[in-house]
């Protein structure tokens, strides 16, 4: 083991506070074999449509939610492009 080296204890002040955006963006959803494009408002802690895609369940989940029927069999949304961001806020830092 290494000499002369101490570890601290972890505090929540180590973590920076990650920046939380509203948006407007241009979403693709496919209806009847033919793409549809609307334009959608999103709250989230991610700023690029394919992280807001892969990592950002809850936004995708409402979209789905708003965009199609219960019946709805194919549940595509694409999120084409941010056309409009603003910081509104902060994520919190407590565990």
């Amino acid at each position: 083991m290494g000499v002369g080296r101490k570890l601290r204890p972890f505090s929540s002040s180590d973590i920076m506070a990650q920046p939380i955006y509203s948006m407007t963006a241009r979403v693709t959803t496919i209806k009847n074999k033919r793409p549809q494009y609307r334009n959608v408002w999103i709250v989230s802690k991610y700023d690029n449509p394919t992280d807001i895609m892969k990592k950002d369940g809850k936004t995708m989940s409402r979209l789905e939610r708003e965009l199609f029927t219960a019946k709805a069999k194919n549940k595509t949304i694409v999120i084409d492009s941010i056309t409009s961001i603003k910081q509104v806020g902060t994520t919190s830092n407590e565990t």
